[in-house]
């Protein structure tokens, strides 16, 4: 993940607007309110926390997992900006997170209400495995929503986000979270260049 730390200084300016209304639809797939507990993997700068923030409330909680120093340290200046104080950061490879580490962070014991992830399964190695240890620490009825690009075809193109995004799109990312969920939903948006994003959620039984 050290690329990122690279990117991290115009991650903003190429992802936020682009992307933005599906962070939304993902985020809303949520069903948020206030005073829950959510966890954000694959944060990066924290494109996410002001959706998200804006319904949890200052009762709520917000935990920003990602392996980038660089990608936290903007996420830290945005909740700097805003002044959140109950939003915190962890610097850490989500394959090796444990409740133990999230209780360490908050200082209190924690319940996992909702997770979310954006466009970080098709970037992090091992992807299964940080679903799978993520889904683990949702307590029973919290729901998890995920918002990644998806594109089967080998082109040049794709061939070129692999190496500039480390991304790798042929994934079936929300295939994992189909299997969990009774109620899985999602919704597929058509975007430029034959790529497909993909926004799925569900309820954990």
């Amino acid at each position: 993940m050290k690329w990122y730390d690279i990117f991290a200084s115009i991650y903003d300016q190429i992802i936020s607007k682009t992307y933005l209304p599906y962070r939304q639809v993902a985020i809303e797939a949520l069903l948020l309110r206030p005073g829950l507990t959510v966890l954000d993997i694959g944060c990066g700068t924290g494109l996410n926390f002001g959706i998200i923030m804006s319904v949890i409330g200052t009762q709520g909680t917000l935990i920003g997992i990602d392996s980038s120093a660089k990608m936290l340290g903007k996420a830290q200046k945005r909740i700097n900006g805003q002044r959140w104080e109950n939003v915190h950061l962890l610097q850490l490879d989500v394959r090796k997170l444990t409740c133990k580490d999230l209780e360490i962070l908050t200082n209190r014991n924690i319940l996992i209400d909702r997770i979310i992830c954006t466009l970080g399964l098709t970037v992090f190695p091992s992807w299964q495995d940080v679903f799978a240890r993520t889904y683990n620490l949702l307590k029973k009825d919290g729901r998890y929503s995920i918002m990644d690009i998806f594109n089967d075809k080998h082109t040049i193109r794709t061939k070129i986000i692999s190496i500039l995004a480390k991304a790798n799109n042929s994934r079936r990312f929300w295939e994992p979270l189909e299997k969990e969920c009774e109620d899985y939903w999602e919704e597929r948006y058509s975007v430029l260049h034959g790529d497909t994003v993909i926004v799925a959620s569900g309820t954990k039984s």
